[in-house]
């Protein structure tokens, strides 16, 4: 063969490309698509090499498609905060665990980002200089859905409250705080947690970075940087929880105000029990909501800002 597939393709393989990722999520689908079946067909020309028909294999495929890349990844995440959308809008209680409470959407929200994870894996980008890029940014989309998931339910946290002349906590409440601290540990799983931790550690970015480091030494550059942009978005949503915390001991306040009003102006003759003992109640009841529905890291904070 006078010229080989690589050289007969790539100039218009590129062009093309180059074409569609000036459409951006138009052709991300279709252009992703196309490059998982070239890349399925370097595999099988693979075996050519040692064959008088070696001038067919496909040897350079993944530079065709390399701006491409950053518009997967863009069209990933906003399908991606669309399908959260969605989750958030239907959600619905669940038991994850016979102990604590989550809700729907948290568990639709990791298999969205599971399969961000899946689209990373699938890509399995070879250039260490390209992949470096790419890690950096499939990080970034998946903090960004983090967050993102976090600030909705945030959002949605006491909308039912609203106009309540006594506020009583629910499980509504302790389920969004509970969300919102399993999508922390996801990201920044503590010791004791392994168990809700995984999805970073299915990137197996340690052996990424590994590599990084011998081919073209950045790794450990890379490794600074994601750990960071990680610590970043969990201390970002750490923040949220203890914001909501706070609002909800506000939520609090008329409540007990009225009670020692009514304490104020019990009569003549009532003992301290008969006083306090409504007050009591209610304290009573809230806590104990909170403490059988809540992580305990979370409601040990919770009891900290009371």
């Amino acid at each position: 063969y006078v010229a080989s597939l690589d050289t007969l393709f790539s100039p218009a393989v590129m062009d093309l490309m180059e074409r569609w990722s000036q459409k951006k999520e138009l052709a991300a689908t279709t252009s992703y698509a196309l490059y998982l079946n070239t890349k399925r067909m370097c595999v099988i020309t693979k075996q050519l090499e040692a064959t008088d028909l070696k001038g067919l294999q496909l040897m350079n495929c993944q530079c065709w498609f390399k701006k491409m890349v950053p518009v997967w990844l863009n069209a990933a995440l906003v399908t991606c905060k669309e399908r959260i959308d969605r989750a958030v809008e239907e959600d619905k209680i669940a038991i994850v665990t016979d102990e604590v409470c989550y809700s729907s959407s948290l568990v639709d929200t990791l298999t969205f980002l599971h399969q961000l994870v899946d689209f990373w894996n699938n890509l399995d980008w070879t250039s260490p200089e390209e992949t470096y890029t790419f890690v950096v940014e499939l990080i970034n989309c998946i903090t960004d859905a983090a967050k993102y998931y976090v600030e909705q339910i945030y959002t949605r946290a006491f909308e039912h409250t609203s106009g309540m002349e006594q506020f009583s906590i629910t499980v509504r409440e302790c389920i969004i705080l509970n969300n919102m601290k399993h999508m922390q540990l996801m990201l920044s799983p503590e010791p004791s947690s392994s168990a809700v931790a995984g999805l970073l550690d299915e990137l197996e970015l340690h052996k990424t970075f590994d590599w990084l480091q011998q081919e073209i030494g950045i790794g450990e550059q890379g490794r600074i940087l994601v750990g960071n942009v990680v610590k970043s978005a969990a201390e970002d949503i750490g923040q949220k929880i203890t914001s909501e915390s706070e609002q909800l001991v506000m939520q609090f306040i008329p409540a007990i105000r009225v009670f020692i009003d009514e304490a104020m102006q019990a009569a003549q003759g009532a003992t301290i029990e008969q006083v306090l003992s409504p007050l009591g109640e209610y304290l009573n009841t809230n806590l104990k909501t909170l403490s059988s529905n809540l992580l305990f890291s979370v409601f040990r904070n919770l009891l900290e800002d009371i």
